[in-house]
């Protein structure tokens, strides 16, 4: 048997149910000390300890109410400056877009092989992939035919192209593309050439013809040569005009073990009638389109064909092969531009005489990549027509950051208008035509504490270091929003509710003693839900959660005051 609770407080005697006839009787569960009286008298049954705990629990709330009510400028002024201060952490709010960082489970084995693979293989290999996808535009249609390459050709050559100009300065894909490592030669002058045609790393089915040399537009002059481009150029036979001047045999033994063999010189081309067609090509002089399926067959070859094999997954959508393995067909082309991140870039250029009156730092480099990239996703949409037979979408980096900005940036119309909206309906609802009972006045200022008590635990999350996301501001102000004005009315009903035989320096605190039990244990449930929720190790999720949890804290005190 639990011990006898100690006396209630002397005002919680003095304020008992209404005996008003007017009046519905007495809840027992909204006045626990009159139960346990029934309890003590031998009058009741059942189990005492829960009524006991609820009558201390009640009394508590009548105190607290009733110290509120006693200093109630001084709790309003306290509440508002200490809410206030809060909300003033929302100028050092983070918004947070990065999907890696969002979504990627902390400790899970995908974010530490993104770290191991970033601290064994160092930044060099870390680059942005930038996508362009095509689709046939009736599904199910085979892509694999000379017009579906040959619109993708047009679109890739788009994007090739694209430049921006900068600080005084033109961009292209030359100089911010990623390139695997360039050799190191003793003769200045072929390092040199090198260096001007050593070519991005693009991965794209176009490589499995002549056609893919034309996404490359690095390009070198020599004394008595025309000028040297991928599309032209044949490195065995440029080696063998080059030894007559100089020993190659290191730079040839490195080409023999990457195998270039002719790089692009010696592959079918997809337009035979193309006047920049090679004649070494196998299908130049037969005027035969070639057998597109047959080609991308095991995937396609860069340059390098030992270092540079694309497979056909990479390439290739929705394959179709039949029972021999044969690829028949696919519904999807995709080629990728694989750029530099901007660290590497800012090392690339930094000792670069050509930029050296623009202050050049890491985020120059990053605003270069960010505008070469949206210009990519614009070109590659306004290179298609309209009447073609396929969709062809582009994919960047930077345009995937900025949908997730756009998703993530508040609207203040939104949440403006939605608050409005719960002012009005709350002022309207509150209404009386009876002044004595009308209440708009306190709903209008329920609806105004409830907005701050949002601001304040947004701000205070902001302080404890809480990234936003989109859920953050997207969600989070309508949820609290909601949870906030629902006991906001319970609490206003319960106060109209009281008997008039309660005096008035007691009325805040029986109006908390009968309705906010049930408040603190619904808000109290709501915060351990959303705590339980943070242990997901989602970090979105997690952050997400936590904020909710302190929007509850910030809403019930601001209920309790």
């Amino acid at each position: 048997m639990a011990a006898e609770p100690r006396d209630p407080p002397p005002d919680y005697e003095r304020a008992p149910p209404s005996n008003d006839p007017r009046q519905p009787r007495a809840d027992t569960r909204r006045h626990a000390a009159l139960a346990l009286n029934h309890f003590n008298k031998g009058k009741a049954a059942g189990q005492r300890a829960p009524v006991w705990i609820r009558a201390r629990f009640q009394a508590l709330l009548f105190t607290l109410g009733c110290h509120i009510q006693r200093h109630c400028g001084k709790v309003l002024f306290i509440g508002l400056l200490v809410f206030g201060a809060l909300s003033v952490g929302l100028r050092v709010a983070a918004i947070e877009t990065d999907i890696e960082q969002l979504w990627v489970e902390a400790g899970s084995r995908v974010s530490r092989e993104l770290r191991y693979t970033k601290e064994k293989q160092g930044e060099e290999t870390v680059f942005t992939s930038q996508m362009l996808i095509q689709t046939p535009k009736q599904e199910g249609t085979n892509i694999l035919t000379q017009e579906a390459l040959l619109l993708h050709l047009e679109a890739a050559l788009s994007a090739s192209k694209v430049q921006v100009s900068l600080y005084g300065k033109s961009w292209d894909l030359n100089k911010i593309c990623f390139k695997s490592g360039v050799p190191i030669i003793e003769n200045v002058m072929i390092e040199r050439m090198i260096d001007k045609l050593f070519p991005c790393m693009i991965v794209t089915p176009l490589d499995c013809f002549w056609e893919g040399s034309k996404l490359q537009g690095g390009s070198a002059y020599l004394p008595g040569m025309p000028d040297i481009q991928w599309m032209n150029l044949d490195p065995l036979k440029l080696m063998e005009q080059l030894s007559q001047f100089t020993s190659l045999e290191g730079f040839r033994e490195m080409l023999d073990k990457a195998q270039v063999g002719h790089a692009y010189m010696n592959r079918p081309c997809l337009d035979p009638n193309d006047p920049d067609c090679p004649h070494s090509a196998p299908n130049k002089d037969l005027r035969q389109s070639p057998e597109i399926a047959e080609e991308l067959q095991g995937g396609c070859s860069g340059f390098s064909k030992k270092f540079m094999h694309w497979q056909e997954e990479l390439i290739l959508g929705e394959r179709s092969k039949n029972s021999q393995g044969s690829l028949q067909s696919a519904e999807a082309l995709q080629t990728m531009f694989l750029l530099m991140s901007p660290k590497q870039l800012y090392e690339h250029f930094k000792d670069d005489y050509e930029i050296h009156d623009i202050n050049w730092n890491e985020d120059k480099a990053t605003a270069i990549l960010e505008s070469w990239q949206r210009k990519f996703v614009e070109v590659v949409h306004s290179s298609i027509p309209q009447n073609s037979s396929s969709n062809v979408y582009a994919f960047s980096t930077t345009t995937l950051n900025d949908i997730m900005k756009s998703f993530s940036d508040v609207s203040v119309i939104r949440v403006a208008g939605g608050y409005l909206l719960m002012l009005a309906y709350a002022c309207v609802t509150m209404l009386r035509w009876d002044c004595a009972k009308s209440q708009g006045a306190v709903g209008l200022a329920g609806v105004l504490l409830v907005a701050l008590s949002v601001a304040a635990g947004l701000g205070l999350c902001s302080l404890l270091g809480l990234s936003f996301n989109a859920a953050t501001t997207q969600v989070l102000p309508f949820l609290a929003l909601g949870i906030g004005v629902d006991d906001m009315f319970l609490l206003a009903h319960s106060f109209t509710q009281a008997g008039s035989n309660i005096p008035f320096k007691e009325r805040t605190g029986d109006c908390l003693r009968r309705t906010g039990t049930s408040v603190a244990l619904t808000s109290i449930n709501n915060m351990i839900a959303f705590f339980m929720a943070a242990l997901v190790p989602i970090p979105a999720l997690r952050a997400f959660s936590l904020q909710v949890k302190n929007q509850q804290d910030m809403c019930t005190t601001v209920q309790r005051v």
